[in-house]
């Protein structure tokens, strides 16, 4: 469900600091020589200032190191503490997702650990403030003739460069990145990679074995035998869990009116055939692309609601249902939350493109399957979304590979995998083909119970002012390499919330009770009301109603 990127003016790649006002320092490619490090672009900078940015020149093809250079961004935040301990290296995921993300959680969920490290984030080639990555030719209502266009165009201009965006030159980059950074001082190194980032830190163990002194990963994307075209699927089967677990919860199985995901099932499939709940405006596709939001975003107290009054489908029902689509699929939740334009930089589908589909597509699936078995599925891709999938394959599919592709990864360093049993884009049922590829007793698996995907963001405590549990166990893991770190925390995990509070649900519903209060229609203008009287509780359920705008 990403953006396309179309504001660029040339075709192909270009440094993105070409159009800003405030040059980044560029450092030429040497591994002895230390970075420049100066100003970071708005989009990169912290909160407080303190992170620096250079642009490290690095080759296009790393068999031939003297030819083709392009550049990557890599950012630095000093240790608070002045003595630092260690770095520790952030990799984002999507892949194509820009890494100052990572940026704006140094203040949040990584506040832990800005005290006594230094923490470096180097974003992806072909990504963001990296050279970047990118289509110039405007999206078409023919997909295909879009999709064959820009790849024409990028092959004319990089040739079989192209093929040189991949998760192992990116390897190859932080190796370099991290033996630069250590030109005046040695520290010992730490990565950490989430989703696609997991696969990331696995390649660079695979082509650096001694290159950091640990890795964490968190979400973890197997080296081998896994592939995206399993996606609705996987969302599916967690579904299951995710529903197995209100039927455990005493608010949720005492609210909702189905008992069973078969039973559930029977009834999204009348409304998929019209022979229930005819006067709500959602569809199938709507109802499918609702609960893929609800399972990856933690939104289960809108999911759990929705199903309850689509169930009983009284009038009362039917407004609430109503608002609810109105929200998410009639653009009133981005006006509500007044969503911000899209930062080009922020992604690369280019780069996502060429790695999900030469490296991430191991097990794949016809499109008619898929189309099959999202007729009757509880979570889907709307069919528009895997007709383009089925086009992208076909043009950027089987254009490269090299030895590490969808092979074990073997190495010693010591590793700490984290994954939620809730997490439908990397489930936690692929990470025993990781743990077979272990090779030391300080490789080890953390599994958090009613967790999503990226854990060290998502594992909440019931304790106020705690930090996650992801984040305790990763810096139990960081203090001690050599023995098993303390999961004490997961008994104290929040865990899922089935309970709306009451001005979710009325911004939402237009009820202050989720399941089954009184609904009244709800026009911008009447959120907007509701937003200026209660300041206090808009703040704080942001999140909820982002997660479900923004898509």
């Amino acid at each position: 469900m990403k953006q396309f990127i179309t504001t660029l003016a040339c075709v192909g790649m270009l440094s993105a600091f070409n159009s800003l006002a405030t040059p980044i320092k560029n450092v030429s490619y040497s591994p002895y020589v230390d970075f420049e490090w100066g100003e970071c672009p708005t989009q990169f900078q912290s909160y407080d200032n303190r992170n620096q940015c250079s642009l490290a020149e690095v080759p296009l093809d790393w068999d031939t190191p003297h030819g083709k250079k392009i550049d990557v961004l890599v950012s630095k935040y000093p240790a608070k503490s002045g003595n630092s301990q260690g770095q520790i290296w952030f990799l984002q995921g999507g892949p194509g997702a820009s890494g100052s993300f990572y940026v704006d959680e140094y203040e949040t969920h990584l506040n832990h650990f800005t005290r006594d490290y230094d923490l470096y984030v180097l974003e992806h080639r072909g990504v963001g403030w990296s050279t970047h990555l990118t289509c110039s030719n405007p999206l078409l209502v023919d997909y295909a003739d879009y999709a064959q266009t820009c790849f024409n165009d990028l092959h004319q201009q990089w040739g079989e460069g192209l093929y040189k965006f991949t998760t192992t030159s990116a390897a190859k980059d932080l190796e370099y990145a991290i033996t630069k950074s250590k030109t005046l001082d040695w520290q010992p190194t730490y990565v950490y990679g989430a989703s696609y980032g997991t696969l990331w830190a696995q390649r660079f163990s695979q082509v650096a074995p001694t290159g950091a002194q640990g890795i964490i990963l968190d979400s973890v994307v197997p080296s081998e035998k896994f592939g995206l075209d399993s996606w609705d699927k996987n969302f599916n089967d967690i579904f299951a869990d995710m529903f197995a677990y209100c039927q455990s919860d005493e608010f949720c199985r005492s609210e909702l009116s189905l008992s069973s995901v078969e039973e559930l099932k029977t009834l999204v499939n009348r409304v998929y055939a019209s022979e229930h709940c005819p006067a709500t405006d959602l569809k199938r596709f709507e109802l499918q692309v609702i609960s893929l939001l609800a399972l990856s975003r933690s939104v289960e107290q809108i999911l759990m609601p929705m199903y309850h009054r689509l169930a009983r489908c009284n009038d009362n029902d039917v407004i609430a249902l109503n608002n609810l689509h109105n929200f998410m699929f009639k653009g009133v939740g981005k006006q509500f939350i007044e969503l911000a334009a899209k930062d080009p930089f922020n992604s690369s589908p280019i780069v996502s493109k060429l790695i999900v589909q030469n490296e991430i597509n191991y097990n794949e699936i016809d499109l008619q399957s898929k189309l099959a078995y999202c007729k009757d599925a509880i979570s889907c891709i709307p069919g528009y979304l895997l007709h383009q999938r089925h086009i992208d394959k076909q043009v950027w599919g089987n254009r490269y590979t090299d030895p590490y592709i969808y092979q074990p990864t073997r190495h010693y360093m010591p590793t700490l995998l984290l994954n939620g049993d809730l997490d439908p884009q990397t489930p936690h049922y692929y990470v025993p083909i990781v743990q077979s590829a272990f090779t030391n007793n300080n490789q080890r698996y953390v599994e958090l119970p009613e967790t999503e995907h990226g854990v060290i963001f998502v594992s909440y405590s019931k304790k106020d002012h705690a930090n996650t549990c992801g984040v305790d166990i990763m810096h139990s893991f960081i203090n001690n390499l050599w023995s098993q770190p303390d999961t004490s925390c997961i008994a104290d995990l929040k865990g899922l919330n089935f309970a709306a509070t009451p001005f979710e649900s009325q911004v939402i519903f237009g009820s202050v009770e989720a399941y089954n209060g009184t609904a009244t229609p709800q026009s911008l203008t009447d959120l907007n009301t509701l937003k200026q009287i209660n300041p206090t509780a808009y703040t704080r359920a942001y999140g909820a109603f982002l997660r479900l705008a923004d898509f």
